[in-house]
């Protein structure tokens, strides 16, 4: 398995500022994509042509109407000329990153597993619809894990979810903007916790002239 850093101890700390590309857009400034009023919920997800890929890819674009309050990027281990081929140069109705290298993957420590440590039911229906419709892959290579997270601001990483199997990540749109809401309120009420335990009165401590004489005198 790969040992990158452990995704939990992400949280807190901010993508540093990053240009990529998109299937039909070059250049694109990962910190203007972290703008706005609603959180970015980024799911790295294996090559585009994968079928694990394509099979969510799909289900998000099939739900996106459900997808409110919150934005939407993929990341595909994918060149933006394949993605672009792949779809006949269509535009994406929410971002999709193109890091085929796998920089994004190696800084934020995406793991690979193989073979039964990334097997899943779900995973399992995936492949084998994938091979009735003549698609091979090899049951040895190792698989790329999701991993999910909600960013803010300038990069910064509100959530994580290292996916344990190749399946383990929101399911549709419905299932992202719950993610966003559930995080913003934790996010909120971590918030009001801290401001309603913060006081305006200074704190002191008693006064220290003195106390040598007192321990003298004991």
């Amino acid at each position: 398995m790969h040992c990158g850093i452990k995704s939990e101890h992400l949280v807190g700390t901010s993508i540093p500022r990053f240009t990529f590309d998109t299937p039909t857009t070059p250049g694109n400034d990962f910190y203007k994509l972290c703008e706005g009023e609603h959180p970015l919920v980024m799911i790295f997800l294996p090559a585009f042509d994968h079928p694990v890929t394509r099979e969510y890819l799909t289900r998000y674009l099939q739900t996106l109407p459900r997808l409110r309050g919150v934005r939407l990027a993929c990341v595909v281990r994918s060149s933006p000329r394949m993605v672009a081929k792949a779809t006949q140069g269509a535009e994406f109705p929410f971002t999709l990153i193109c890091d085929a290298p796998g920089v994004l993957y190696g800084y934020l420590g995406v793991e690979q597993a193989r073979g039964i440590l990334s097997w899943s039911f779900a995973a399992q229906k995936i492949y084998k619809a994938a091979r009735d419709a003549g698609y091979h892959y090899d049951t040895k290579a190792p698989q790329l894990l999701p991993l999910t997270l909600v960013v803010g601001h300038l990069g910064k990483i509100l959530f994580t979810h290292s996916g344990r199997s190749q399946t383990d990540l929101p399911e549709d749109c419905i299932a992202i903007r719950e993610l966003a809401r559930e995080v913003v309120h934790t996010k909120a009420a971590d918030q009001r916790r801290a401001s309603h335990h913060c006081s305006d009165e200074t704190l002191t401590l008693p006064d220290l002239i003195g106390w040598d004489d007192v321990d003298n005198d004991q």
